[in-house]
Protein backbone atom coordinates (compact mmCIF):
# COMPACT_ATOMS: atom_id res chain seq x y z
CA UNK A 1 0.00 0.00 0.00
CA UNK A 2 1.25 3.46 -0.82
CA UNK A 3 1.44 5.79 2.13
CA UNK A 4 -0.51 8.38 0.15
CA UNK A 5 -4.21 7.60 0.23
CA UNK A 6 -4.72 9.74 -2.88
CA UNK A 7 -7.83 11.37 -1.46
CA UNK A 8 -9.14 14.82 -0.66
CA UNK A 9 -11.71 14.11 2.02
CA UNK A 10 -13.62 11.24 0.44
CA UNK A 11 -12.75 12.27 -3.11
CA UNK A 12 -10.17 10.10 -4.85
CA UNK A 13 -7.38 11.94 -6.59
CA UNK A 14 -6.50 10.98 -10.12
CA UNK A 15 -3.06 9.34 -10.10
CA UNK A 16 -0.77 10.84 -12.74
CA UNK A 17 2.70 9.63 -13.58
CA UNK A 18 5.15 12.30 -14.74
CA UNK A 19 8.00 11.25 -17.02
CA UNK A 20 10.30 14.06 -18.05
CA UNK A 21 13.32 13.98 -20.30
CA UNK A 22 14.96 15.47 -23.32
CA UNK A 23 13.43 12.67 -25.47
CA UNK A 24 16.10 13.31 -28.11
CA UNK A 25 14.81 11.04 -29.53
CA UNK A 26 12.16 9.27 -27.48
CA UNK A 27 12.65 5.49 -27.57
CA UNK A 28 11.07 2.27 -26.37
CA UNK A 29 12.99 2.40 -23.09
CA UNK A 30 11.01 5.51 -22.15
CA UNK A 31 7.77 3.77 -23.09
CA UNK A 32 8.72 0.66 -21.12
CA UNK A 33 9.41 2.67 -17.97
CA UNK A 34 6.10 4.51 -18.33
CA UNK A 35 4.19 1.29 -18.92
CA UNK A 36 5.80 -0.39 -15.90
CA UNK A 37 4.97 2.59 -13.67
CA UNK A 38 1.40 2.62 -14.98
CA UNK A 39 0.91 -1.07 -14.21
CA UNK A 40 2.85 -1.39 -10.95
CA UNK A 41 1.29 1.65 -9.27
CA UNK A 42 -2.20 1.58 -10.82
CA UNK A 43 -1.79 5.02 -12.36
CA UNK A 44 -4.63 6.61 -14.31
CA UNK A 45 -2.31 8.25 -16.86
CA UNK A 46 1.35 8.93 -17.54
CA UNK A 47 2.25 12.39 -18.83
CA UNK A 48 5.39 12.75 -20.94
CA UNK A 49 7.05 16.13 -20.43
CA UNK A 50 9.80 16.99 -22.93
CA UNK A 51 12.38 19.28 -21.38
CA UNK A 52 12.27 22.93 -22.33
CA UNK A 53 15.29 24.89 -21.13
CA UNK A 54 17.17 22.14 -19.34
CA UNK A 55 19.51 23.12 -16.48
CA UNK A 56 21.78 20.13 -17.13
CA UNK A 57 22.27 20.03 -20.90
CA UNK A 58 23.72 22.22 -23.63
CA UNK A 59 20.67 23.31 -25.60
CA UNK A 60 22.82 24.09 -28.65
CA UNK A 61 23.43 20.34 -28.99
CA UNK A 62 19.80 19.40 -28.47
CA UNK A 63 17.13 19.03 -31.12
CA UNK A 64 14.60 21.88 -31.03
CA UNK A 65 12.01 21.46 -28.27
CA UNK A 66 9.02 21.56 -30.65
CA UNK A 67 10.51 18.73 -32.71
CA UNK A 68 11.18 16.63 -29.60
CA UNK A 69 7.60 17.26 -28.50
CA UNK A 70 6.28 16.17 -31.91
CA UNK A 71 8.32 12.95 -31.74
CA UNK A 72 7.00 12.29 -28.25
CA UNK A 73 3.41 12.80 -29.40
CA UNK A 74 3.93 10.31 -32.25
CA UNK A 75 5.45 7.73 -29.91
CA UNK A 76 2.51 7.73 -27.50
CA UNK A 77 -0.45 8.53 -29.76
CA UNK A 78 -1.77 4.95 -29.84
CA UNK A 79 -1.75 4.50 -26.06
CA UNK A 80 -4.82 6.25 -24.56
CA UNK A 81 -3.40 6.61 -21.03
CA UNK A 82 -0.15 8.22 -22.24
CA UNK A 83 -0.40 12.00 -22.70
CA UNK A 84 1.93 14.76 -23.88
CA UNK A 85 2.40 17.84 -21.71
CA UNK A 86 4.12 20.91 -23.14
CA UNK A 87 4.37 22.61 -19.75
CA UNK A 88 8.17 22.84 -19.97
CA UNK A 89 8.44 23.32 -23.73
CA UNK A 90 6.13 26.35 -23.56
CA UNK A 91 7.56 27.78 -20.33
CA UNK A 92 9.93 30.70 -20.19
CA UNK A 93 13.10 30.21 -18.20
CA UNK A 94 14.84 27.08 -16.99
CA UNK A 95 12.76 23.95 -16.49
CA UNK A 96 13.49 22.86 -12.95
CA UNK A 97 11.61 19.80 -11.73
CA UNK A 98 10.43 21.46 -8.53
CA UNK A 99 8.92 24.34 -10.54
CA UNK A 100 7.17 21.99 -12.94
CA UNK A 101 5.65 19.97 -10.09
CA UNK A 102 4.60 23.16 -8.29
CA UNK A 103 2.86 24.45 -11.42
CA UNK A 104 1.14 21.12 -12.03
CA UNK A 105 -0.15 21.02 -8.46
CA UNK A 106 -1.54 24.54 -8.84
CA UNK A 107 -3.23 23.76 -12.17
CA UNK A 108 -4.52 20.33 -11.18
CA UNK A 109 -5.32 20.31 -7.44
CA UNK A 110 -7.42 17.17 -7.83
CA UNK A 111 -4.50 15.05 -9.01
CA UNK A 112 -1.76 13.13 -7.22
CA UNK A 113 1.56 13.15 -9.05
CA UNK A 114 4.09 10.35 -9.29
CA UNK A 115 7.46 11.57 -10.55
CA UNK A 116 9.21 8.87 -12.59
CA UNK A 117 13.00 8.98 -12.67
CA UNK A 118 15.95 6.66 -13.23
CA UNK A 119 17.12 4.92 -10.07
CA UNK A 120 20.67 6.08 -10.85
CA UNK A 121 19.50 9.65 -10.22
CA UNK A 122 18.81 8.75 -6.59
CA UNK A 123 22.57 9.10 -6.01
CA UNK A 124 22.39 12.86 -6.44
CA UNK A 125 18.74 13.74 -5.86
CA UNK A 126 19.71 15.81 -2.82
CA UNK A 127 21.80 18.01 -5.15
CA UNK A 128 18.85 18.91 -7.37
CA UNK A 129 17.23 22.32 -6.99
CA UNK A 130 14.89 22.09 -3.98
CA UNK A 131 14.66 18.32 -3.60
CA UNK A 132 12.49 18.86 -0.53
CA UNK A 133 9.83 20.45 -2.73
CA UNK A 134 10.05 17.60 -5.25
CA UNK A 135 9.50 15.12 -2.42
CA UNK A 136 6.62 17.19 -1.09
CA UNK A 137 4.82 17.55 -4.41
CA UNK A 138 5.10 14.00 -5.74
CA UNK A 139 5.63 10.37 -4.93
CA UNK A 140 8.96 9.38 -6.51
CA UNK A 141 9.13 6.24 -8.63
CA UNK A 142 12.66 5.08 -9.41
CA UNK A 143 13.13 2.91 -12.49
CA UNK A 144 15.66 0.16 -11.79
CA UNK A 145 17.94 -0.52 -14.75
CA UNK A 146 18.63 -4.09 -15.83
CA UNK A 147 22.19 -3.96 -14.49
CA UNK A 148 21.21 -2.61 -11.06
CA UNK A 149 20.89 -4.51 -7.81
CA UNK A 150 17.42 -3.93 -6.35
CA UNK A 151 18.62 -4.21 -2.76
CA UNK A 152 21.18 -1.45 -3.37
CA UNK A 153 18.45 0.77 -4.82
CA UNK A 154 16.31 0.11 -1.77
CA UNK A 155 19.23 1.13 0.46
CA UNK A 156 19.51 4.43 -1.44
CA UNK A 157 15.78 4.95 -1.00
CA UNK A 158 16.06 4.36 2.76
CA UNK A 159 18.93 6.87 2.99
CA UNK A 160 16.96 9.54 1.11
CA UNK A 161 13.88 9.02 3.26
CA UNK A 162 16.04 9.93 6.26
CA UNK A 163 16.89 13.24 4.57
CA UNK A 164 13.44 14.14 3.22
CA UNK A 165 9.83 13.30 4.15
CA UNK A 166 9.57 11.39 0.89
CA UNK A 167 7.59 8.53 -0.59
CA UNK A 168 9.98 6.69 -2.90
CA UNK A 169 9.37 3.31 -4.53
CA UNK A 170 11.30 1.27 -7.10
CA UNK A 171 9.86 0.42 -10.52
CA UNK A 172 11.09 -3.10 -11.16
CA UNK A 173 9.66 -3.96 -14.58
CA UNK A 174 10.49 -2.92 -18.12
CA UNK A 175 13.76 -2.78 -20.00
CA UNK A 176 15.36 0.58 -19.25
CA UNK A 177 19.03 0.39 -20.25
CA UNK A 178 18.61 2.15 -23.60
CA UNK A 179 20.60 5.29 -24.42
CA UNK A 180 19.35 8.17 -26.57
CA UNK A 181 22.97 9.21 -27.18
CA UNK A 182 23.79 5.75 -28.60
CA UNK A 183 20.71 5.92 -30.79
CA UNK A 184 21.74 9.35 -32.08
CA UNK A 185 25.22 8.00 -32.85
CA UNK A 186 23.73 5.09 -34.80
CA UNK A 187 21.47 7.43 -36.78
CA UNK A 188 24.43 9.68 -37.50
CA UNK A 189 26.19 6.67 -39.02
CA UNK A 190 23.24 6.13 -41.36
CA UNK A 191 21.48 3.28 -39.55
CA UNK A 192 17.74 3.55 -40.06
CA UNK A 193 16.55 0.09 -38.95
CA UNK A 194 16.75 0.81 -35.23
CA UNK A 195 14.10 -1.29 -33.50
CA UNK A 196 14.43 0.70 -30.26
CA UNK A 197 12.67 3.68 -31.87
CA UNK A 198 8.86 3.56 -32.33
CA UNK A 199 8.06 3.18 -36.03
CA UNK A 200 6.15 6.47 -36.32
CA UNK A 201 9.06 8.31 -34.73
CA UNK A 202 11.53 6.62 -37.10
CA UNK A 203 9.43 7.71 -40.09
CA UNK A 204 9.40 11.27 -38.75
CA UNK A 205 13.18 11.23 -38.21
CA UNK A 206 13.79 10.05 -41.78
CA UNK A 207 11.40 12.63 -43.23
CA UNK A 208 13.01 15.47 -41.32
CA UNK A 209 16.58 14.17 -41.85
CA UNK A 210 17.23 14.39 -38.14
CA UNK A 211 20.50 13.26 -36.52
CA UNK A 212 22.23 12.89 -39.88
CA UNK A 213 25.91 13.63 -40.36
CA UNK A 214 26.28 17.35 -41.10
Amino acid sequence: MLEAECRVGQKHLKKIGILGGSFDPIHKGHLNIAQSAYEEFALDEVWFIPAGHSPNKDEKKMTAADIRAEMTALAICDIPYFKLSRIEVDAEGTSYTYLTLTKLEEIYPDMKFFFIMGADSLDYLEKWYHPEIICEKAVILAAVRDDMNLSEVEEKISALKKLFPAEIYPITGGKTDISSSEIRAALKCGKTDISLIPSKVMTYIKKRHLYEEK
